[in-house]
């Protein structure tokens, strides 16, 4: 059960990240709300990234744990490995580039001892490799308030670094378990995915419409803000996207079947039953997008017109039409193979 007064560790994966890390553990070490712990990992650093960490962990009192990987193992699994080492209640992942807003911690903090409430997510504002803002960075918040469970898209997330976790929630199921990632499918799902799915099946969603971390693009971001558009692709394409998403999605059926049956005690707002059928709802659809790319190209737009009729791309958590997949969709018989 989750105490009166959670405890909390940042978990920090480091990998090369000399050229802005000082001012991100800086911005940690002038936190309102200390942080329990640091745990830092890192993934092998040719720079003098470790130097720096070892020398940060000698003149704070906050306490510092500081690990090195043997061998490379991506940033995925580096932060999940760093939060095996986590002892707090509650997780806050950290990137190494990043600056910390002096009340991150305790403005999120207050929401840690909620009843139900399993992540806490908030607004950033971007900044550039001079630390200037250049925009915000809302992620879709646009109120404080908190969400019930699966209030969102199950292949959505809010980006890590603004992330808050219920650490129980990473023990239920081991990261080698998770699902493929639908963004890289050569990895299995990235720990800022994987907690969030995890966490808003099993509890609510707290956001904090307030800007906590200033967010820096530069060249080395290993995923940043980008301007999407809705792009012509291949048949071909888009047939094995969409494998992929059912794929994942069959994982996530499977994964809610089999968490422990002490979570409807432990975590009084998860509904089994609900889940599944909201996971099961999300994977039929899939397929039947998979029978519209798999099928001849004149008949898409037809397809489409009738999976629209009958509810077929509304989101499954909402309700909400995905109007860009039935554009998509209906372009197919104009796409190439």
């Amino acid at each position: 059960m989750p105490t009166s007064s959670p405890t909390l560790s940042v978990v920090l994966a480091t990998f090369n990240g000399e050229a802005f890390l000082e001012k991100q553990l800086e911005s940690l070490a002038q936190q309102t709300r200390a942080p329990d712990e640091l745990i830092v990992s890192d993934d092998g650093s040719t720079d003098r990234t470790n130097e720096i960490v070892e020398a940060f962990a000698a003149r704070v009192p906050l306490p510092v744990r500081h690990f090195r990987n043997p061998s490379a193992k991506g940033f995925r699994d580096n932060f999940l490995g760093a939060v095996r080492e986590a002892r707090g209640d509650w997780i806050a992942f950290c990137d190494q580039d990043d600056i910390w807003r002096q009340d991150k911690l305790e403005r999120c903090a207050v929401h840690m001892a909620t009843p139900g409430v399993t992540q806490i997510v908030h607004q950033a504002t971007l900044i550039d490799s001079n630390d200037a803002p250049i925009g915000p960075f809302h992620q879709g918040i646009l109120r404080t308030c908190t969400k019930d469970p699966l209030a969102y898209d199950l292949w959505s997330t809010f980006w890590g670094f603004s992330m808050l976790v219920d650490r129980r929630v990473l023990g239920l199921v081991g990261p080698e378990q998770r699902f493929v990632d639908y963004i890289a499918p050569r990895h299995l799902i990235a720990h800022d995915r994987w907690a969030f799915f995890l966490a808003q099946v099993l509890g609510r969603t707290v956001e904090i419409a307030e800007p906590l971390v200033a967010y820096r693009q530069h060249g080395r971001n290993l995923y940043g803000k980008s301007a999407g558009g809705l792009k012509g692709k291949p048949t071909s394409t888009l047939q094995a996207e969409n494998t992929v998403y059912i794929t994942a999605t069959q994982a996530m059926v499977q994964i809610v079947k089999s968490l422990p049956i002490q979570c409807e005690r432990d975590f009084p707002a998860f509904e089994r039953a609900r889940a599944i059928a909201t996971c099961e709802r999300a994977l039929a659809q899939l397929r039947r997008r998979g029978a519209i790319y798999e099928g001849s190209r004149g008949l898409a737009p037809l397809r489409s017109l009738a999976m629209f009729a009958s509810g077929g791309y509304r989101n499954v958590h909402d309700g909400s039409q995905r109007w860009r997949s039935l554009l998509r969709d209906m372009a197919v018989s104009v796409s190439a193979r």
